[in-house]
Formats: C-alpha cells, sequence, structure tokens
C-alpha cells in the first residue's frame, strides 16, 4: 500500500501556507507556461494568448466553487447563502473545466475570432491543462480531500484509521498516463481539437469509475455530479473524434 503522508504547512508570520495552495498556484504557473509556448509555436500571438488564458483562469477558479457549493456544499449554502460568493472555498474539478471553457469562450467572442481559431485554442488549453493537472491532483494528494472507500488493495492509502483509497492520488496516477500518452501522440501532426477530444475520452470514463469509490459525497439518483459530468465529457469526446476524421493535420513549427 501507499504510505500516509501529513500535507506539508508553512506558517509564516502568522500566515498558514498549505501545500495543496502552493501546488494549486504551481499547476496554474505550469499551465500557463506550457500553452504559451505551445501557442507561439503554432503561431499565437504571444499578448493574445494571455489575455485568453487570464479569462479562463479567473472564471475557472469562479466556476470551480459555484459548481462545487452548488452540486456538493447545499447545506452550507443553506445555512449560509454568501458561502456561494467565498471563491476562495471549496473547489470541484469540473467546474473549474466548465467555468474555464466559459471564460475561454468570452475572451475569444470579446476578441471576435473565428470558430477554427476557438477550436485551435482549446486544442492547446487541453494538452497544457493534463500537465498542470499533474500539480493539482498531488496538491489532493497530500490533502486528502477526497476520501474513497475503505480497502486493501496494493493502490489504497494507509490512512491512521486504516487503509483506504485516496481518490486523489488514484487520479494523479492516472493524470500522468494520460500526460505520456499526450506526449507520443504528439510526436506527429494532428488534426486541431484532437488533444480535446483524448482528453475527454481518457479522462472521463476514469473519473466516472473513480466516484463510484467516493464517501460522503452528495448523490442524485444514486451517481455524483462528477459521474454526470463525467458520461457527458466522454460523449463529448467521442463525438468530436469522429468529427474530426478525415481533417486536415495541424501544423508543426
Amino acid at each position: 500500500m501507499f504510505p500516509y503522508v501529513q500535507e506539508p504547512v508553512l506558517r509564516v508570520a502568522g500566515v498558514t501556507v498549505s501545500a495543496f495552495q502552493v501546488l494549486v498556484f504551481a499547476a496554474v504557473v505550469a499551465g500557463y507556461e506550457i500553452t504559451v509556448r505551445r501557442a507561439t509555436r503554432l503561431g499565437w500571438n504571444r499578448d493574445l494568448i494571455l489575455s485568453l488564458v487570464l479569462w479562463a483562469v479567473f472564471l475557472g477558479f469562479v466556476g470551480s466553487h459555484v459548481f462545487d457549493t452548488l452540486l456538493y456544499e447545499r447545506e452550507a449554502l443553506r445555512r449560509n447563502p454568501l458561502v456561494l460568493f467565498e471563491f476562495w472555498g471549496t473547489m470541484s474539478s469540473y467546474g473549474g473545466l466548465i467555468g474555464g471553457i466559459l471564460g475561454g469562450l468570452l475572451a475569444l467572442r470579446l476578441k471576435r475570432l473565428p470558430a477554427a481559431k476557438m477550436l485551435s485554442f482549446f486544442d492547446i488549453v487541453a494538452y497544457a491543462f493534463a500537465f498542470a493537472w499533474i500539480f493539482g491532483r498531488t496538491g489532493c494528494a497530500l490533502a486528502h480531500d477526497h476520501i474513497g472507500i475503505a480497502a486493501d488493495s496494493f493502490l489504497a492509502v494507509r490512512f491512521p484509521d486504516g487503509p483506504r483509497y485516496d481518490l486523489g492520488l488514484l487520479e494523479l496516477i492516472w493524470t500522468i498516463v494520460i500526460c505520456a500518452a499526450f506526449l507520443w501522440l504528439d510526436r506527429k501532426p494532428r488534426p486541431t481539437g484532437f488533444f480535446v477530444a483524448m482528453f475527454l475520452v481518457l479522462y472521463g470514463p476514469v473519473r466516472f469509475a473513480l466516484d463510484m469509490l467516493r464517501v460522503g459525497d452528495e448523490r442524485y439518483f444514486g451517481w455524483t455530479p462528477g459521474q454526470y459530468a463525467s458520461l457527458a465529457a466522454a460523449a463529448a469526446g467521442l463525438v468530436l473524434l469522429a468529427r474530426l476524421q478525415n481533417q486536415p493535420l495541424e501544423q508543426k513549427i
């Protein structure tokens, strides 16, 4: 089994900084750097891509909290409706994805970019997101904020109160697999939108399965909100992959 590791915490001048917070910041930086470098290589203007990424990141954080509060923290919302606006609070990965997509779409519309350019932007971001997600899920694994059912599997974590799955750790492992696949697939030119589709197809089904191992999460008709989102993501990825057949390959510079 994996050993239990207490989340490192740094306290300086009365301010507490957790490993999770540091790693979320690292995820944003990594995602931005990979996006900018890849976009520049593909002929994008650096200032334009910066403004688009900032919109996506900002609304990604907003969406992450709003999605989590509305669907997972209904009791807290009932007690204090203002918790919906505490964007520094609880977070949801799918909420962040939805918010980031909406932020990117809004910025792309404001810049009056054509649909083909929009798909190119999201393809670049999807590629970068997978690598940035390694940092984010490492933070979740250290914070142990996605606890699963008790298990004696070699994939379980030996928690102080007994072994059980740590879903943040399991998703981290799968994310590393996705990144390895992306590095291999990127060796050849791919049609624009390919990495968006591949991320959704690779992430959606595994996330659906992992949510079956969750404990304490809100469920609607037996499924978590993440499971519904996972099915939608996988379906969207398959549809996009089908539409990309016989499309021109993305130019490599």
